[in-house]
């Protein structure tokens, strides 16, 4: 993975547990993470977490990086980890650079916008944080089963 970070407008620094935070109005932090193309199997490796479900778009968003679109997992089948509840919050991992405060792009468009049934590949978007949302662990990281 290579990670690029670009600060603009101002000053940034990191918090006590090393996240970047903006500091002053007008400041925007950018990031790009060239992420390494997976296999099922090293997506499962790598992922806190493996579900099935039916997936579904909030009209909810969280910054992370960046402005992104919640979607809610209603969970069927949990393969690793540990039972996550019936429904759970997910963001798809971006494929291009993002900046706080605006909303990220993909480059082929983001996977889970049609709904439908997936098995997702997921980690914490900050493992710190119980009440997190979780993410794909790299982009593309949910199988479609069903569409729709």
């Amino acid at each position: 993975m290579v990670l690029a970070l670009v600060v603009t407008g101002g000053l940034a620094g990191c918090d006590a547990e090393g996240r970047i935070r903006s500091i002053g109005p007008g400041t925007s932090v950018s990031s790009c993470v060239d992420y390494v193309p997976m296999t099922a199997a090293e997506r499962r490796e790598s992922a806190d977490l493996v579900v099935e479900g039916q997936v579904t778009k909030t009209d909810r968003t969280v910054e992370i990086g960046g402005v992104y679109d919640v979607y809610d997992a209603e969970v069927t089948t949990t393969s690793k980890g540990d039972d996550p509840g019936t429904t759970i919050e997910v963001v798809s991992t971006s494929d291009q650079c993002t900046t706080s405060g605006e909303p990220v792009e993909y480059l082929d468009g983001d996977v889970l916008a049609a709904g439908g049934t997936f098995r997702l590949y997921l980690t914490k978007a900050d493992p710190e944080d119980d009440d997190s949302v979780w993410r794909l662990v790299v982009p593309g990281a949910a199988e479609p089963l069903t569409t729709g």
